[in-house]
């Protein structure tokens, strides 16, 4: 599929579909949920606390039990948050999970400037990918696997960690991972947070956006090699408030055909307009706006329809995210140059569809999922 761009006008009708019902409560400050073979999901969990992060396993009538507990975690550098677990891809029996920045970061003695935590990270491996290949499909695994320090450590060292319950294993191994911070002549740390992410078709390659240095990955599978493809430059500011430039924030990752849809929150102050979507070459990082005049985007999937041009879906954490108090997110669709409101969410991070049964399922960061058939 070409590289084209949609760049639809904001039609605000009603309702398309029913409203919302929620699925699961009393998640632990969600980031990112995918859908398993069966129907059912994984959940990436984070935690303020050292160590913490977890991996649930959540049916689809709403019953979560964790799959993985003990992953990386530890407050992040806002201190109002937790940091750890978050982006996902499944291929068969083998899980990629992305391990964020942890505790690594902490804010500098003057405004705007980052420096590494004077304590001392609480994870050897934060700002990784980890390839975690299980014994069985996960959709039928009833085992909770325990990560311990030691096993962090281990993979820090490079080997590969084998966890067992239950007659079920899971082999870990550490598949890459990306400087904790890089040299910045702004911030003098610009630190990493690997946020978004997507597995190729063929299972080669997977996409990876990184928050904090507005860019996107590409690494190699078999081999752990990565690469930038692109780097976000920021955007221009149209408000008195903040500075002059915002960065882009890269929040999700989709694969479009031969392109990746690449989702964008924008920085502080979080000004209407500057959220938008861009369809990437994966071979060449050239980047085109797909959809534009959006504000906070956390997510973004399409689907094909019959007879006609895919339908997107756009996630939006608030329709003003600076306001005091914000209002709440919305999903939004685009069909031709026509979007539509599905519904308020609170704090919306993470989407899933489920083609088999036309439902969409959004993961708030309050710690619910909330459900709604879609035409």
């Amino acid at each position: 599929m070409p590289i084209r761009s949609l760049v639809a006008f904001l039609f605000l009708a009603g309702p398309a579909w029913s409203q919302p019902q929620t699925l699961t409560t009393g998640l632990q400050s969600p980031t990112k949920m995918i859908l398993t073979p069966r129907g059912n999901f994984l959940v990436s969990e984070t935690s303020r606390d050292p160590n913490s992060g977890r991996l649930s396993f959540v049916s689809r009538a709403g019953v979560r039990r964790s799959l993985i507990e003990g992953l990386p975690s530890g407050i992040d550098v806002t201190l109002a948050g937790g940091g750890g677990p978050s982006a996902m891809a499944l291929r068969e029996r083998t899980l990629y999970l992305n391990i964020g920045p942890g505790d690594s970061e902490r804010t500098g003695a003057t405004p705007g400037t980052s420096m590494l935590n004077p304590q001392g990270a609480s994870s050897p491996i934060f700002s990784s990918v980890l390839e975690i290949r299980f014994s069985a499909e996960v959709d039928s695994i009833g085992s909770t696997f325990r990560v311990t320090p030691q096993h962090q450590q281990a993979l820090n060292d490079g080997a590969e960690v084998e966890l067992a319950d239950a007659g079920a294993t899971a082999r870990i191994l550490l598949l890459t991972r990306f400087p904790i911070a890089e040299p910045h002549p702004v911030a003098v740390y610009k630190f990493s947070n690997p946020w978004g992410m997507a597995l190729s078709e063929d299972g080669r390659n997977l996409y990876l956006a990184d928050a904090s240095q507005n860019c996107l990955l590409r690494i190699d599978t078999a081999t752990g090699r990565w690469r930038r493809l692109a780097r976000f430059a920021p955007f221009q500011n149209p408000t008195p408030v903040g500075p002059r430039l915002v960065d882009a924030v890269p929040t999700n990752v989709r694969i479009y055909g031969d392109s990746v849809l690449v989702s964008f929150l924008s920085g502080f102050p979080f000004a209407s307009g500057n959220g938008r979507v861009l369809i990437v070459n994966p071979e060449t990082g050239a980047a085109d706006t797909f959809i534009n005049n959006l504000t906070s985007v956390t997510d973004v999937l399409w689907r094909p329809r019959p007879g006609g041009r895919p339908q997107f879906f756009v996630l939006e954490f608030s329709a003003n995210q600076s306001a005091n108090p914000a209002p709440p997110g919305r999903l939004l669709r685009f069909d031709t140059a026509e979007t539509q409101v599905a519904g308020t969410f609170i704090t919306p991070v993470s989407m899933a569809f489920d083609e088999a049964t036309s439902e969409l399922f959004i993961l708030e960061l309050r710690g619910q999922i909330q459900q709604l058939k879609i035409d």
